[in-house]
């Protein structure tokens, strides 16, 4: 959790150093952080329910891989990358305001006495 805030102070001030909503990035980034480590314990939960239901697998698995070990040292840097990630985002300037709408030039004028 602490990394989450960390991650959403980081991403309100670059977004705020390159003309964003600092607010909007730093609950996306808090988002992404959360989110990402729920997909991959979710993911990994999944993926030993159906090597428990389909090839017999110890059901002691889970309880020795969910919480401890593997799966909360990828949720974690998983979390990491997706936050660098977004975080590389922020760092670019936004893009340029476009001119305004200028009409297209007049069509080519060809003089035939040359």
């Amino acid at each position: 959790m602490i990394f989450a805030i960390v991650a959403a102070i980081v991403a309100y001030r670059r977004a705020k150093d390159n003309g964003r909503n600092g607010w909007l990035w730093a609950g996306a980034a808090a988002a992404v952080f959360v989110v990402t480590q729920w997909v991959v314990a979710v993911g990994a939960g999944v993926f030993i329910g159906v090597g428990i239901a389909m090839f017999g697998w110890s059901e002691s698995i889970f309880d020795d891989t969910m919480y401890t070990g593997p799966v909360t040292v990828l949720a974690i840097g998983a979390s990491i990358l997706t936050t660098w990630l977004l975080l590389r985002y922020l760092d670019k300037p936004m893009a340029e305001e476009q001119l305004p709408d200028m009409p297209p030039p007049p069509p080519p004028i060809f003089d035939r006495d040359l």
